[in-house]
C-alpha cells in the first residue's frame, strides 16, 4: 500500500509528522519544514524520539505554534518508540490509544489512521461535511460524515483516500464557507445547493 497520497510523502513517519504541522499552518509551509528535515536525516518518529525539545523546534520553527507542536510531536514520537514502533500504533483498535495523544483530535486520528495506517476509517472534516451537505441538499452534522460515506461509497481504502482529498480540494477551492464559486465547481451539475442558491 502506497503512502503517496499525502502530497508525495513516502513514508507514515511523514504523515503522522505532518498531521501534526499542519494544524493551524500553511500546507507548503510544511511540506517544506518536513523536506528540510528529511534532508537532514530527521524525518522519522525514530530519529525524532532521541532528540531534546530544543532540538525539535529549532526544526520546526516556520510552523506556526512551533513550540507547543515541538513537543507534542516529541511525545508522540516517545509514545510510539514506547509502543514498540509506529506500525503497533496505526491500528484501528488503537484509535482511542492514539486520541489520547496531546494534540490528536478525532479528524487528525482518522487521517493518520486512513493515510499513513491504511485502515478504513473516513475522517469528519468541516470539508467533507460541508460539500456532502451542499450536493445532497441535506445538512449534515460533522459526525453524520463518516456514516454517510459508507453508507454511500465502496467500503474501499483507494475509494476513501480519493473522496477525502477531493473533498478538500473542492472545499478549498470552490465550496467556500461564504460566497462559494458554484459557477466554476465541477459539482455543479449535481449539486442541489447550486439549484437552489445560484
Amino acid at each position: 500500500m502506497s503512502f503517496e497520497w499525502w502530497d508525495g510523502f513516502d513514508s507514515a513517519d511523514k504523515i503522522v509528522i505532518s498531521a501534526f504541522l499542519v494544524q493551524l499552518t500553511k500546507w507548503e509551509t510544511v511540506k517544506n519544514v518536513i523536506l528540510s528535515m528529511e534532508r537532514k536525516g530527521l524525518s522519522s518518529l525514530e530519529e525524532i524520539a532521541k532528540l531534546d525539545i530544543s532540538s525539535v523546534e529549532k526544526m520546526i520553527k516556520p510552523v506556526n505554534f512551533y513550540r507547543t507542536k515541538a513537543r507534542r510531536i516529541l511525545n508522540f514520537a516517545r509514545f510510539a518508540k514506547d509502543m514498540g514502533g509506529l506500525s503497533n500504533v496505526l491500528k484501528l483498535e488503537k484509535r482511542e490509544v492514539l486520541l489520547s495523544q496531546d494534540g490528536v483530535g478525532e479528524e487528525t486520528a482518522d487521517s493518520i489512521l486512513l493515510f499513513a495506517g491504511h485502515q478504513l476509517v473516513f475522517p469528519n472534516t468541516d470539508y467533507s461535511r460541508r460539500v456532502i451537505t451542499r450536493v445532497i441538499g441535506r445538512e449534515l452534522k460533522r459526525r453524520e460524515v463518516a456514516s454517510f460515506v459508507k453508507q454511500n461509497f465502496n467500503e474501499d481504502l483507494y475509494v476513501y483516500k480519493v473522496l477525502h482529498a477531493g473533498l478538500g480540494a473542492v472545499g478549498k477551492t470552490f465550496c467556500l464557507l461564504t460566497k462559494p464559486k458554484c459557477d466554476r465547481c465541477f459539482l455543479k451539475q449535481v449539486c442541489e445547493y447550486n439549484y437552489r442558491y445560484s
